[in-house]
């Protein structure tokens, strides 16, 4: 009954609305962000699980590498935490229905996961290093058996999803439709000499949009870094130790082996002994004449029964080890150039095959990777001291957080300092987004502590510190002066064209026999047509395409601001209904309405199991998160 009500609900602008406003539980993280474990604090509690501190920064910085530079971090938090109770909220409903994951679909999911699979199969070791403890395991599977839940929950409810053929057909009406357009543009530039803007009008938009007007917050940061590679550089390395290297290493600088060979195919039933000897004295005369002199690639194009190669002489290009099947590449890779097998059977059938050429299988020579040898070398030997610095950095950082002084002096570096950078980061390393958010987060810019060590790569640390901090200021009115001018003429001469144009709008509509040809004429403006056209069509601009196809039937013209602020005066002269007669159009327009209608029942199924839930949201240490 509850899903039947939703139904009857769920058309309109009324399930646009859910659409918009009910973001589908199940499709912000991906199965690796875990389910982290029930720990205080939390910043909610869904009927007894706590939505810990730890679940809600893993996914808020999951959700900001989706949302970087899109929406800020306040709203990224917002949807961060509505969907976490949403996830939870559903997760209770379907364990309390009963609804549950056997542990075969668990298995078959982690065995079909291609981050678990090395050459198309489940590798236990991929497994085991992706997650290396017991805990992590047992969390990755209570993570796998949530999406399974709610995908389930969401399939079924989609596939229990009905639209009817009329529905589909109305929509191919409006997808497919085409309208005969005709349009001419209003100037805004026209009206520029009759704007005027006060002093006192600058002034008041500045106070009233000074947000606008704001640089934001910088920093300035002192640093230290350390980088294996640069530590490695100045190391010795004797020729022994290079030839060594070299010797144990000699396949690193080994061209692949790959030769050229052409064959001819004598194929034969699999199940016919007495076809099998048949075919195999035939594939001996043609060897025998090939021997005798004829030629290769003649007999291939009259014999061979390969497809692929036949009438190219029996050609097969170059080919390396593992490409073949076993006993052509044996036989292959033991002939020399210009050399012609023995009948070879495979599981295609008998083959004659004759080398062309070989390449690679020689190593490069010492000379041209002594350097790269070399920094492999040095690399190799400094591991031990790299780790040993990096974890005295971060050992130091943490019991002396109040300067980098003792940490430079210990590991012997210098303190460096940064430019003054944003939130949106700088150059160089200032460039990882993983850096700027500690240096922006509340230990460092805040409280002034040195920051934890900071990954930059697997081989490059660094520890940072605020050394300046500038707020987010107002700029001067005088600065954005001349840039609030130019928006305030552009909006009024903008209003001036729009004016115009509803003034010739009325005229068309009031039935005094007005046309837009006449209309144009008139006041010499330039009048454009299209023919009929559909939504992508490129012979209007974006703003009037949008226009006339969102005009109702009845209107005939309609007025819509351009991007540079003219005013397009758009009439419609014909509508032509697109044609539902295409079976594969109606065919993927039912599937993707059916996929729609569902997903709507499923965000508004969701907001009723929520509505449903006792839920409690710790608005003080989500403020404490901002």
């Amino acid at each position: 009954m509850v899903l039947h009500s939703i139904r009857e609900k769920a058309t309109g602008w009324f399930a646009w609305v859910i659409v918009i406003l009910i973001s589908i539980p199940f499709a912000l993280w991906g199965i690796n962000s875990y389910i982290t474990p029930d720990v205080n604090p939390s910043v909610a509690d869904v009927d007894g699980y706590k939505v810990s501190i730890q679940e809600f920064q893993n996914a808020v910085q999951n959700e900001s590498k989706e949302f970087k530079g899109k929406i800020n971090d306040a709203l990224i938090k917002k949807i961060v935490l509505e969907k976490l109770i949403n996830n939870r909220a559903l997760i209770n409903f379907l364990s309390a229905s009963g609804q549950s994951i056997t542990k075969d679909q668990i298995d078959l999911y982690i065995r079909t996961d291609s981050s678990f699979q090395l050459d198309g199969q489940f590798s236990e070791d991929l497994y085991n290093r992706y997650l290396p403890s017991s805990y992590s395991k047992s969390n990755y599977r209570n993570s796998v058996t949530t999406q399974l839940l709610i995908e389930q929950f969401s399939n079924g409810i989609v596939a229990s999803s009905f639209v009817s053929e009329q529905e589909v057909k109305r929509v191919i009406q409006l997808v497919k439709q085409k309208r005969d357009i005709a349009f001419t543009i209003i100037k805004a530039e026209n009206y520029q000499d009759e704007i005027e803007v006060s002093e006192e009008e600058i002034k008041t938009y500045y106070q009233n949009f000074i947000n606008q007007f704001e640089n934001p917050e910088q920093i300035k940061l002192a640093y230290i870094e350390l980088a294996r590679k640069d530590l490695a550089k100045n190391l010795p390395v004797s020729e022994e130790q290079i030839n060594k290297y070299y010797q144990d290493n000699l396949t690193q600088y080994t061209q692949l082996e790959r030769r050229h060979a052409s064959h001819i195919l004598f194929t034969y039933p699999t199940d016919a002994d007495d076809a099998k000897s048949k075919v195999k004295a035939e594939a001996q005369i043609v060897l025998d004449k090939i021997k005798q002199g004829d030629d290769f690639s003649e007999m291939a194009k009259e014999y061979s029964k390969d497809p692929g190669s036949a009438d190219n002489g029996g050609d097969l290009g170059f080919f390396g080890r593992g490409e073949m099947v076993p006993a052509f590449e044996e036989s292959a890779f033991s002939l020399k150039p210009d050399e012609v097998s023995e009948l070879v059977e495979s599981s295609f059938g008998y083959h004659i095959i004759k080398l062309a050429s070989i390449e690679g299988g020689e190593a490069k020579p010492l000379e041209e990777v002594k350097d790269k040898i070399t920094e492999s070398i040095q690399f190799d030997q400094i591991e031990t001291s790299y780790f040993e610095k990096a974890e005295q950095m971060q050992t130091i950082a943490y019991e002396q957080p109040d300067s980098l002084e003792p940490v430079a002096a210990e590991i012997n570096v210098t303190i460096k300092q940064s430019e003054l950078i944003t939130r949106e980061g700088g150059k160089g390393i200032f460039s990882n987004s993983k850096l700027v958010n500690i240096a922006f987060g509340e230990s460092v810019l805040e409280e002034g502590n040195n920051s934890d060590l900071i990954e930059l790569s697997d081989d490059h640390v660094a520890v940072i510190r605020v050394i300046e901090r500038i707020p987010a200021n107002a700029k001067p009115l005088d600065e954005v002066k001349e840039q609030i001018q130019t928006r305030l003429k552009q909006g009024l001469i903008s209003s001036k064209a729009q004016e115009k144009a509803d003034e010739l709008v009325k005229q068309l509509t009031d039935g005094d026999g007005s046309s837009l040809d006449k209309i144009a004429s008139e006041h010499s403006l330039t009048i454009e047509t299209t023919g009929a056209i559909d939504r992508q069509d490129i012979k209007a601009s974006p703003e009037v395409l949008a226009k006339a196809f969102t005009m109702p039937r009845e209107m005939k013209f309609a007025t819509t601001k351009l991007l540079n602020g003219d005013i397009a005066i758009v009439e419609i002269k014909a509508i032509e209904d697109g044609n539902s007669g295409d079976q594969a159009l109606f065919d993927n327009i039912k599937a993707a309405l059916l996929q729609n209608k569902g997903n709507v029942e499923v965000a508004l199924s969701t907001l009723q199991i929520r509505s449903e839930s006792n839920i409690v949201i710790n608005a003080k240490l989500l403020e404490e998160q901002e």
